[in-house]
C-alpha cells in the first residue's frame, strides 16, 4: 500500500462559512484531492475551544499538551474537553468533524463508539499527540448532514479530541435588510407557503406579521412579512419585508410587540442554513417610534440575544422587560431581562428541557403574587419566584391536553388570564383552536370559546385594545390553504361560549398565499 500524504490545512471562509481541507490519500481507498469541509461548531456556554498548536493544552483534566500535529490538524479548532468524562460538540453547519482517539483494544479507545455514531477511519499513520501517550491513535471523520432540518450533536466519552471549524456565522455578523413598501417580488400571489403569525396594535392601527419565502419552512429564501390595517381599510400586505442579503441566512418567526411607550417592536430570528436550523439562531429587532405614520422610521436592526423568540415579551411589575428566547444548544427555555427599556438584554435564567428536537416556544405571564408563570408547547409549565433567575422543573399542566404546537398566555385588562391553544386529545392533530378564561390565576379555566374547529390551525397570537376587543391571529394549512386568519371577540363572548358581540368575527382572512396549480 502506498504511503499516505496529507497536504497542509488551508483555512479560508467560503460562502457557507466552512473551512476546507484538501487531502491526498491512498488511491485504492479514496480519490485524490478530496476536499474536506470542516463543520462549524458552536461551543456550549462553559466549553473552551482552542486552536491546535504545539504546546497547547489538550484536556481540561490532564496536563497534556500537543507535541506533534500532522499538517492537516495544525491550527484547526478543537474542544478542550475532558479525558475522563463525557463530552458533547454541537455542529451548526454541515461539514466534517475529525476525531483523534486510541485505536480499538487500547486504553481509552472511543473507536467502537465513534464507528457506531457514523464515523469512519481515515488511513493515516499513528503519531504522538502528546508526550507519554503510550497508545496508538487513529483519525476518524464524520460527515454532518441535516436530518429533518436539524444537525445531530456529537457525543463521546473520555480519550478523544474533536477537530472542527469555529467561525462567526453570517447570521451573527450581518443584519437583514428592512424594506418598506417592497416591490412585487414579495406580493401575496408569489407565496408558496406562509405561517407563524403575530399581531399587535398601535393606536387605531392593527399590525400583523408572519414569514414566507421558498417552498416551505425552512427553505432558502425565507423572509419576514409585516402588514397593517387602518380602520375601515383593507390589509396592506406586505407593508414591510425583512430579507437577508446572504442566501445562506434565512429570516424566520417575525414577532410583534408594542412596548409601554407606544413604540412597535418587530422581532425576527436569523438562522444560517438554507434548508435547516443552525441551532444557535439569534433574535434581532427594530423599534418603530412612529408606527402610525405613512412612512414609519425604525431603528437600525440589532442582535439582542441567542436563541429563538416566538412569543411576546412581558413587563414586570417592577419595570423590567422579560424576553423569551429558546436556546437549542442547551435546551433551555431561556428568558433575557432588560433594565433599560430594551437597550440591553442579559440572560436571566430559564428551565431546562430534555434534549429533544422540539421548538418549545415558551411564554411568560406575571401572576398577582409576583411570581412568573411560564407555559410552552405540550402545555408544560414552570414557575419562578425571583424574576426569572431560577425555575422549578418543567411539568405537564394537569387538566389541559393539546397538540404539539405553540400556545399563547396573557393577562387581559380585566385582570383575568387568557389561554389560547389547540384543545385536542388527538396527539399531534392541530385542530380546535380554543380560547379559555381563568379568573383564579390559572388554577381553573371556567369559560371556553372555540375559535376554529378545523384541522391544521395553529400558532395563535393576541392583542387587546383599550375597549376590550380581543384580536387573535393564527395560521391555517401553511402549504395548503396558506391562510393567515383573524378572530375578533370580547371577554363576554368567552363567558357565553359564542361570538355574540357586535364586533365579533370568526375566521376572517388577513392573507392567503398562492393557490396550488
Amino acid at each position: 500500500m502506498k504511503s499516505i500524504y496529507v497536504t497542509r490545512l488551508m483555512l479560508f471562509l467560503n460562502s457557507v462559512m466552512l473551512m476546507t481541507l484538501p487531502v491526498e490519500v491512498d488511491a485504492m481507498s479514496h480519490p485524490l484531492d478530496t476536499t474536506i469541509a470542516l463543520a462549524t461548531v458552536f461551543p456550549e456556554h462553559e466549553d473552551r475551544v482552542g486552536k491546535a498548536c504545539q504546546g497547547e493544552r489538550i484536556f481540561v483534566d490532564r496536563e497534556y499538551v500537543f507535541a506533534e500535529l500532522p499538517s492537516f490538524l495544525s491550527e484547526a479548532h478543537y474542544l478542550v474537553g475532558s479525558m475522563a468524562d463525557g463530552n458533547r460538540i454541537v455542529p451548526v453547519t454541515e461539514g466534517t468533524v475529525l476525531m483523534v482517539t486510541p485505536l480499538v483494544g487500547q486504553e481509552g479507545s472511543q473507536e467502537e463508539a465513534l464507528l457506531a455514531d457514523g464515523f469512519e477511519r481515515v488511513f493515516y499513520p499513528s503519531f504522538t499527540l502528546f508526550e507519554g501517550q503510550g497508545v496508538s491513535i487513529g483519525v476518524f471523520k464524520k460527515e454532518v448532514k441535516f436530518q429533518r432540518f436539524r444537525l445531530k450533536h456529537v457525543v463521546y466519552d473520555g480519550w478523544a479530541v474533536p477537530f472542527f471549524n469555529v467561525s462567526e456565522l453570517p447570521s451573527f455578523a450581518t443584519p437583514a435588510e428592512v424594506v418598506w413598501s417592497p416591490d412585487n417580488e414579495y406580493a401575496i400571489e408569489t407565496r408558496l407557503w406562509q405561517g407563524c403569525p403575530s399581531i399587535d396594535r398601535t393606536g387605531s392601527r392593527l399590525w400583523g406579521a408572519w414569514f414566507s419565502g421558498g417552498t416551505r419552512e425552512p427553505d432558502v429564501g425565507n423572509y419576514g412579512i409585516v402588514s397593517y390595517r387602518d380602520p375601515n381599510t383593507e390589509w396592506v400586505d406586505p407593508a414591510m419585508v425583512i430579507v437577508h442579503p446572504d442566501t445562506n441566512v434565512r429570516v424566520m418567526d417575525t414577532q410583534l410587540w408594542t412596548d409601554p411607550n407606544g413604540s412597535l417592536w418587530v422581532f425576527w430570528v436569523q438562522n444560517t442554513g438554507p434548508k435547516g436550523f443552525d441551532g444557535i439562531w439569534g433574535t434581532w429587532a427594530i423599534r418603530i417610534d412612529n408606527p402610525e405614520a405613512d412612512e414609519p422610521i425604525w431603528t437600525e436592526p440589532r442582535r439582542l440575544c441567542h436563541g429563538l423568540t416566538r412569543n411576546k415579551p412581558i413587563v414586570l411589575s417592577s419595570g423590567e422587560w422579560l424576553l423569551p428566547s429558546y436556546d437549542w444548544i442547551s435546551h433551555q427555555s431561556a428568558v433575557y431581562i432588560s433594565e433599560d427599556e430594551g437597550k440591553n438584554w442579559t440572560l436571566q435564567g430559564g428551565p431546562f428541557n430534555k434534549p429533544t428536537s422540539n421548538f418549545y416556544e415558551h411564554m411568560c405571564v406575571q401572576l398577582k403574587d409576583g411570581n412568573i408563570w411560564m407555559l410552552q408547547r405540550n402545555i408544560q409549565e414552570s414557575l419562578s419566584t425571583d424574576k426569572g433567575k431560577t425555575w422549578i422543573s418543567l411539568k405537564k399542566v394537569k387538566g389541559l391536553a393539546s397538540a404539539n404546537s405553540r400556545v399563547f398566555i396573557s393577562r387581559l385588562r380585566s385582570g383575568n388570564l387568557l389561554l389560547i391553544y389547540n384543545d385536542s386529545t388527538q396527539g399531534k392533530k392541530r385542530k380546535n383552536l380554543t380560547a379559555r378564561l381563568s379568573t383564579d390565576e390559572g388554577k381553573t379555566w371556567s369559560s371556553t370559546l372555540l375559535l376554529d374547529e378545523r384541522d391544521d390551525v395553529s400558532y395563535p397570537d393576541m392583542v387587546q385594545d383599550e375597549e376590550g376587543i380581543i384580536y387573535v391571529c393564527y395560521d391555517r394549512s401553511r402549504r395548503g390553504e396558506k391562510e393567515i386568519l383573524l378572530a375578533t371577540f370580547t371577554e363576554e363572548d368567552i363567558v357565553q361560549g359564542q361570538f355574540a358581540g357586535k364586533q365579533s368575527r370568526q375566521k376572517e382572512l388577513i392573507s392567503k398565499g398562492k393557490d396550488k396549480k
